[in-house]
């Protein structure tokens, strides 16, 4: 309406430039607008993890230390955080237990819930790995027990980046006559 007005009403020789800035103003309008949302879409398809989790938990780090300082939990490996929407996060989780109740188990999966869904997570895949009563943590960076496969090709696979270090280990207590408990693993669905 006002580039109309200014082309009909003035006289000047440029009033027919009103209509080509009028329309870059509206452009910067729209562009404003939709480069945001464009990026947020983005991040949200590519699955990235949240800037922000959350106020007390910021980050996935932060999160993964907050969980090693839940009672039980000896080791956290293969931590997950992404965005199905803007408001939705999701996790997943191997965890390294060491307890021999399943009561017990639940227990610490249910205070992993609490944390997570204090923090703005409501949907969460835990696996818990419980180590024997006789098995000790290796030095492992990543102390996967799901352990499905006896050469660990599994492992050398796995989404994370896992060092071939069990089976050195296992060969250092052979050689020393000592006995490493089975790892076990248990899955629990959130």
């Amino acid at each position: 309406v006002a580039n109309a007005c200014i082309i009909h009403y003035s006289s000047s020789e440029y009033r027919f430039l009103a209509d080509p800035i009028c329309s870059l103003f509206i452009v910067l309008i729209i562009l404003l607008g939709t480069v945001p949302l464009v990026r947020e879409t983005a991040h949200i398809l590519m699955e990235a993890a949240p800037l922000v989790i959350s106020d007390d938990i910021e980050t996935v780090d932060s999160l993964e230390r907050s969980m090693l300082n839940i009672d039980g939990v000896l080791e956290v490996h293969e931590l997950h955080l992404w965005r199905l929407t803007q408001d939705t996060l999701l996790c997943t989780v191997h965890v390294v237990v060491q307890q021999e109740r399943s009561e017990d188990v639940m227990q610490i999966v249910d205070n992993i819930k609490t944390l997570l869904h204090n923090n703005k997570v409501h949907s969460s895949t835990i696996q818990t790995e419980v180590l024997g009563s006789n098995a000790r943590l290796s030095k492992n960076p990543s102390n996967c027990a799901d352990l499905v496969c006896d050469d660990n090709a599994c492992l050398q696979n796995s989404c994370c980046s896992i060092q071939d270090e069990e089976k050195k280990d296992e060969d250092d207590e052979g050689a020393a006559g000592g006995k490493g408990g089975k790892k076990q693993a248990m899955t629990s669905f959130v």
